[in-house]
């Protein structure tokens, strides 16, 4: 049986401001996520002077929540409207009418807390001429991002907060960092609901004193001789035993950060030493170092002392075993995670491993544009968010981030915006276990590889999501590897293996974030739809009767 359903176009909105002209109609809002029954303060940019009406829709998934209708006398180049944020925690959809026409869809975070749904960003600019640190905040809002690392903010390996009210970098000693400056970052982050975490490494310290302490440091054979283990002739690296006279120095040291102003502390490591390769010393004598140990010890005692957020950084996804310890796991991955498929997998088992929310730092030269988007479609679908916004208008693209920022276009970040806001509109549904379905159709594939189409199933009692990206046209499996644009592919006929259909529904991250019911036809052992477009990234929604 055949049912009827009309399909709704997002060419639609194209149409809508191809007929009334001038700069595009947006919607912005005050806050990066909303406390339950809070107000949600909006600005509506560049309304069309032949606005009469307009209406807000706030839905959950597909179900409508709330509307607001209000008749306009006067269009005025930016207006405010209020209204009262939905009174469970979850992510929302609000569309925008205008004269009964939908021309925008956006993403809303309801949260008690950020860190029930972390989404981050970094800082590494705290000098006095830095850019405007309340529109850098505005600017982080719309894409939700609900925390920053500020990176390398530091006086020193060990000494965190200066005395000075200027002092210069603790890495390069090039930078230029002012404490004013980073209180107002952090007040201003406040007023839109965006929390500060204090960059601080967890097993380095400057050298001299280092020295000065040697029952603090960690030490490798050299010959017949035992040394301190260095990172780049820079630092030394410590040892982070709870008893360590190290680990109760550093974790006052972070207790001062937090009185400074800071929310919470993101511990950075640097992959090595690996567990007994290296020593430490307890009365006179070198005994074999676990670091895994040391990175729990220390995270547990931190946690502890200070009752604050701590993010770890599990480089290059190590320690696993230990990546349920952290508030939020933070992975920056490196030679284990190589392709689209290693990245999903790695995302999907740390999830899976740690019960908690996946940060996802993978550098990508900011000029790959392609990769940036297929890269960000693979990690949310698995699960997981990206660390790439932050400062204004730059995208992340290496591990030092001052020198590893880059601008980008206004195009790759306007789809940015729109990916974000759908991973917020739809964070229960990404949540939802995934199920094995075999769906039949051309270029399909359960692995993200190239020249496919990817598709991922999750399920529940109510509904079946189903996530398809597209590789199909791409020149490599390797993320950090320069890709070609994928085919934009229309009309997309896929066999679902599954009855008792309700409705069925579609949607896309890249140009219609809002679900709109499509025909299909249902057979003996399951049903067919037609998908109608697949830019990069598009979405199924069965509904179950």
């Amino acid at each position: 049986m055949q049912k009827k359903i009309i399909f709704l176009n997002f060419y639609i909105l194209l149409l809508f401001v191809s007929i009334f002209g001038g700069e595009s109609m947006d919607i912005l809002f005050d806050k990066s996520f909303y406390y339950p029954n809070d107000s949600i303060n909006l600005r509506l940019l560049n309304l069309p002077n032949e606005t009469k009406k307009i209406k807000i829709v706030i839905t959950k998934d597909i179900q409508t929540i709330n509307e607001l209708s209000m008749n306009i006398s006067k269009v005025e180049e930016i207006m405010q409207i209020s209204l009262k944020a939905p009174s469970k925690v979850g992510g929302y959809g609000l569309d925008f009418y205008v004269n009964d026409n939908l021309i925008l869809s956006r993403g809303l975070s309801i949260l008690n807390s950020w860190t029930e749904s972390p989404r981050y960003g970094f800082l590494t600019d705290f000098g006095e001429g830095r850019f405007n640190a309340e529109k850098t905040m505005d600017y982080l809002a719309q894409y939700h991002i609900n925390s920053l690392q500020y990176y390398d903010w530091m006086y020193d390996y060990g000494y965190l907060v200066s005395k000075e009210k200027n002092y210069k970098d603790a890495w390069n000693r090039e930078r230029n960092i002012s404490n004013s400056v980073l209180k107002d970052l952090i007040r201003e982050g406040h007023e839109k609901n965006i929390f500060s975490m204090a960059y601080v490494p967890i097993y380095g310290v400057e050298r001299n004193l280092g020295l000065d302490h040697p029952e603090w440091l960690l030490y490798e054979i050299k010959g017949e001789n035992y040394e301190p283990v260095d990172f780049y002739q820079k630092i030394l690296i410590t040892n982070t035993y709870q008893d360590s006279g190290w680990t109760k120095f550093l974790i006052q040291q972070c207790k001062e950060t937090l009185n400074f102003g800071f929310d919470g502390i993101h511990l950075d490591q640097y992959g090595y030493p690996k567990d007994n390769a290296s020593f430490y010393l307890e009365n006179n004598e070198y005994k074999p170092y676990i670091t895994s140990k040391g990175f729990k010890e220390f995270i547990n005692e931190l946690k502890q002392q200070t009752e604050a957020p701590v993010i770890f950084n599990y480089v290059n996804n190590w320690p696993k075993e230990i990546q349920s310890q952290a508030d939020a796991i933070y992975i920056e991955p490196w030679e284990s995670c190589n392709t689209y498929e290693d990245m999903y997998k790695m995302i999907k088992e740390a999830k899976e491993r740690s019960k908690k929310d996946v940060i996802t730092a993978a550098y990508i030269n900011p000029s790959f544009e392609e990769n940036i988007i297929l890269t960000d479609a693979v990690i949310a679908i698995s699960g997981g968010r990206r660390l790439e916004m932050g400062e204004y208008l730059l995208i992340l693209g290496g591990p030092y981030f001052p020198g590893d920022a880059d601008i980008v276009s206004q195009d790759l970040l306007n789809k940015l915006r729109n990916y974000y806001d759908y991973q917020v509109r739809y964070e229960e549904l990404f949540d939802i276990l995934e199920k094995e379905v075999e769906l039949k159709g051309n270029n399909l594939s359960l692995n993200p590889k190239n020249d496919s189409i990817w598709y991922n199933v999750k399920m529940n009692s109510k509904y079946v999501f189903i996530n398809l990206v597209n590789f199909v046209g791409t020149s490599t499996d390797f993320w950090r590897m320069k890709t070609k644009k994928p085919n934009t592919i229309n009309d997309i006929e896929i066999f679902i293996p599954l009855n008792n259909i309700k409705n069925v529904y579609f949607a896309s991250a890249d140009n219609q974030l809002f679900f709109s019911k499509i025909d299909f036809l249902e057979k003996e052992n399951g049903l067919i739809v037609k998908v109608p477009i697949l830019e990069y990234w598009s979405t199924i929604l069965i509904e179950l009767e």
